[in-house]
This record gives C-alpha cells, sequence and structure tokens, in this order.
C-alpha cells in the first residue's frame, strides 16, 4: 500500500499545497463503502516470554459513500498469502476460523484477533503472517490500495538509536550531514533530524520514521511534517523492505517524497559517529 497520493507541487522558494494531484479512486465520498487495513504493516515485537498474548488488528470503513455507517453488518472475506512465513501454533494462532472479519453495524471498524505465541518469536529474523482481504458484503468494496495487511512477529531488539553523519543524494544533487540524531520512538521503531536534503526547521515535526526488524528498514507511509506530501518506501531492497544494515556501524535506506510534478527518491547512508 503505497503511493497514497501526490498532492504537494513544489514552488520557487517554498513548499505549497495543492489537491490537484488527487486521484480519482482516491475520492471515498461517493459509491460503495471502501473497506480495509488503513495501515498495510504491524509489527507484534516481544523479547521475552511472556506466555500467549491477544493481539487485534483494525480493519477500517475508509470511504463511507453516503456518508452514513453502515445499517447491517459488512463481512469481508479473507486469506492467508502463500508467502506468509510464519506458522501457525509458532508465533501465532487463529482466533477466529470462519475467514472473515466483521465490521458491526453501525460502527466504523472490525478486528481481526489472533493469540501471539511470545516465548516462541524466531530471536534472530523475522517472520510474517500476511492477510489478504478477497471480497466483501454486497454495498461495500475492498479497496485496491487497503487490501494487505503484514504482520511481521519480531524477536530481535534494534540498537540503532544515537549520532550519525549521513550523506543525502537526489536527483537534485548530494548533501552532508553531520549531526544526524536517530531516536528511539518505539520498539525498533525511529525517528530521524533529517529528511531528504532540507534543512532543519523547515518541517514540524522534522525528519521521518522508519522501522528496523533484524537488519532490515521499512518506511511507513507518513506525511512530510506539516505538508501533506507522502514519504512513502520504494521496496527498493525487496517486497516491504526499504533499506538495509551494512555493518555493526551504518545503514542505508531509500524512499520516495511525493510532489505534484513527480515524485522523487532519497537515498540516505548513515554512519555512526
Amino acid at each position: 500500500m503505497k503511493k497514497l497520493m501526490t498532492l504537494m507541487i513544489v514552488a520557487a522558494t517554498f513548499l505549497s499545497c495543492s489537491d490537484d494531484g488527487i486521484k480519482t479512486e482516491q475520492d471515498l465520498t461517493k459509491g460503495p463503502k471502501v473497506v480495509g487495513f488503513a495501515s498495510s504493516i504491524a509489527t507484534v515485537p516481544y523479547f521475552s516470554d511472556q506466555g500467549v498474548v491477544l493481539r487485534k488488528f483494525p480493519m477500517n470503513l475508509i470511504g463511507n459513500g453516503n456518508g452514513q455507517v453502515s445499517a447491517n453488518d459488512i463481512e469481508v472475506s479473507y486469506t492467508v498469502d502463500p508467502e506468509t512465513t510464519a506458522t501457525a501454533g509458532t508465533e501465532y494462532s487463529m482466533v477466529d476460523t470462519t475467514g472473515k472479519i466483521t465490521i458491526p453495524a453501525g460502527t466504523t471498524f472490525g478486528e481481526f484477533p489472533i493469540n501471539v505465541n511470545t516465548g516462541s518469536l524466531n530471536p534472530t529474523q523475522k517472520t510474517e503472517l500476511i492477510i489478504n482481504l478477497t471480497t466483501s458484503s454486497p454495498g461495500s468494496v475492498v479497496g485496491a490500495q487497503y487490501d494487505q495487511l503484514r504482520i511481521i512477529f519480531v524477536g530481535c531488539l534494534s540498537q540503532l538509536a544515537g549520532n550519525y553523519n549521513v550523506v543525502i543524494s537526489t536527483v537534485a544533487g548530494t548533501s552532508t550531514r553531520t549531526n544526524e540524531v536517530v531516536t528511539l520512538t518505539e520498539i525498533n521503531t525511529f525517528k530521524t533530524l533529517y529528511v531528504g536534503r532540507y534543512g532543519l526547521g523547515t518541517f514540524t515535526p522534522p525528519g521521518y520514521t522508519f522501522i528496523d526488524i533484524c537488519g532490515e528498514i521499512s518506511v511507513p507511509d507518513q506525511t512530510l511534517g506539516q505538508y501533506s506530501n507522502t514519504v512513502y518506501g520504494i521496496d527498493d531492497y525487496g517486497t516491504g523492505i526499504d533499506g538495509i544494515i551494512t555493518s555493526a556501524t551504518s545503514f542505508e535506506v531509500k524512499h520516495n517524497i511525493s510532489f505534484g510534478s513527480g515524485d522523487q527518491t532519497q537515498n540516505y547512508v548513515y554512519t555512526r559517529r
């Protein structure tokens, strides 16, 4: 679920917002109700045996057509993707075996529950349970951009927080920053100080967020600071992988920023100071 919107144009000396780049399939106020996973990735990190833990993942009414929630339950069927690497009975077990997720009448979301076997997560590499939404009740459709959820089980704790030098390159040129700071915001989730070749103070909040899972880095879809440009990963290192740890002191990342004039790739090489 990448490339959600291209909402911005670049002025000569500053960024300004524009809706000209909105794609027609993103008009969620018309037609059937649109359902799907608002986020394409969910991480499940446990680093000790806490027994069996119930986790629930929301599936949302993303576009409600006529502006009203449904008067009837919306049932959405799903399948387990064959590329799933997590093993049922090891990392997880299903709570509901009907193969359906229900958004109850009058509400805006339903839940996909699983039991996580926290003592059985792999301590050296990630595993994934990939859920694909297929069909939904009459009067609703599964959004093509929201039809998959990757639940990533993480048993390895990332240690990337710290001070770095970073070389940032784009089609417009290359900049070197000697005061990059990578901050831990959640387990295995980090925030940078810089995004692209822009100076400090350009964006609020600054930087971009990325997730490190056993040496594989992903960039979740996010806005560019206070603007509506989308920062999104481009799978340059493999499906769902936007960067890699290259040594004990360095890592690299690639992502795009959407602009009305065309999306632009940002390349980063980080070296710990």
